[in-house]
C-alpha cells in the first residue's frame, strides 16, 4: 500500500496531504505503507504507483463545500468533482495524470483520493482550523480502505 500526499504545505491548506502523513509518522499508524509526499508533481505518481496494491491520494480539492469537508473519490469521479486542482497550475493536475497512467497501461488496480476542502491556500500560512480538523477524519478513512482491500485482497 502506499499513501501519497500531493500538494504544497507552504501554501495553508494545500499541505493538509502532508499534514496526514506526518500524522501517520508521528503516531506509526499504518507500518506497512510506503508514505509518499509527491508535492506538486502528480506526474510522478504514475511511477510510484503500487501497480497491485492500494494507491491512496490525499489532496486538498475545491469541490464547492465547507472548508474541511472530506470527500472521497475514485479517480473517474474525481475528473468529474474536482472544480480546481492547484496541481493544475504546474502542468498536470491529478485528472492528467491518471488519464495519462491509463492511456500507457500504468493505472494501479486500486486507487482512491480523499479531497478535503479547502479554507485558504495563501502562501506561509499553515493549516486552517477547518481542515487541521479534518485530518482525523481523514485517517480513520484511511483505515476504512485498509480494511476493505484487505477483505476484498487477501494476501496483498
Amino acid at each position: 500500500m502506499k499513501i501519497v500526499a500531493v500538494g504544497n504545505s507552504l501554501y495553508g491548506d494545500d499541505g493538509v496531504g502532508a499534514a496526514v502523513l506526518d500524522r501517520i509518522r508521528a503516531d506509526n499508524l499504518f507500518p506497512d505503507a510506503e508514505l509518499i509526499d509527491a508535492g506538486t508533481d502528480a506526474l510522478s505518481l504514475i511511477d510510484r504507483f503500487e501497480p497491485d496494491g492500494l494507491n491512496v491520494v490525499i489532496d486538498a480539492a475545491m469541490m464547492g463545500c465547507e472548508p474541511g469537508r472530506v470527500q472521497r473519490f475514485t479517480p473517474e469521479q474525481a475528473r468529474l468533482r474536482i472544480q480546481w486542482d492547484h496541481l493544475s497550475l504546474h502542468g498536470f493536475g491529478l485528472a492528467e495524470t491518471f488519464a495519462m497512467a491509463e492511456s500507457i497501461g500504468c493505472m494501479p488496480r486500486r486507487v482512491v483520493i480523499l479531497g478535503v476542502e479547502p479554507e485558504e491556500i495563501r502562501i506561509d500560512r499553515g493549516l486552517s482550523d477547518a481542515v487541521a480538523s479534518a485530518v482525523p477524519e481523514v485517517l480513520q478513512l484511511i483505515q476504512a480502505e485498509v480494511r476493505d482491500d484487505e477483505a476484498d485482497h487477501p494476501g496483498h
